[in-house]
Order: C-alpha cells, then structure tokens, then sequence
C-alpha cells in the first residue's frame, strides 16, 4: 500500500523522495536493499555508471519476483490438489462408514 506520503532517501549516492509504502520503516529497509542490490552489481561488473547498475538490479529484483510467483503459484496448485484428494478420500469414508453430517445449530 503506497501512501501519499514521500520521505527522502539516498540510494546509491543519491538522494531521491520516495512514496512511502506501508510505514516509514519498510520503506527504508526497501531502499536499503535497492542500495544493496546496486553495491552488489558495481562489485560484479565494476562499471561505474549508476543508472546501468540500477537498470541491471531493477532487472534482478523482477526476475526474482517472477521466480517467486512462479514458485507460489505452484504451491497454490499443489495445495488446491491436496485439498481434491483430501476431499475425496473424506467423501469415500462417509460412504464406507455410512456416516451423515451432524445438523447445524441454526437448523
């Protein structure tokens, strides 16, 4: 949830406004590690062009993203499928043991 609120930052040398996302905290641990993932990238390629190493973070922090949604959605599946199976095999024991569902309290 961004607000419209803005706090001022500096990441990567540079000092930026910022919209603040849930609380000031968050946003400042979120500029920490963009600043982070900037150092990380000037340490690997050694160019010293801040907005090169800020595109190529940017492009590693959305490839991450995609991996983890991908991963979630996966799970997601996965769950959805365990449930099926639960169900059934719930569905075959009221069946096997002739059980009934017991009635509500507002029946």
């Amino acid at each position: 949830m961004i607000t419209d609120q803005r706090c001022r930052l500096k990441i990567a040398r540079i000092d930026i406004d910022v919209p603040i996302y849930k609380d000031v905290e968050t946003t400042r641990a979120i500029a920490r590690e963009v600043d982070e993932r900037i150092k990380k990238v000037e340490k690997e390629t050694e160019i010293i062009d801040t907005q090169k190493n800020a595109v190529i973070a940017a492009f590693d922090c959305l490839v991450e993203m995609r991996t983890l949604i991908t991963e979630h959605e996966e799970d997601i599946q996965e769950l959805a499928k365990s449930l099926e199976r639960l169900t059934s095999q719930m569905k075959s024991l009221e069946k096997r043991f002739h059980l009934t569902p017991l009635p509500r309290d507002d029946e």
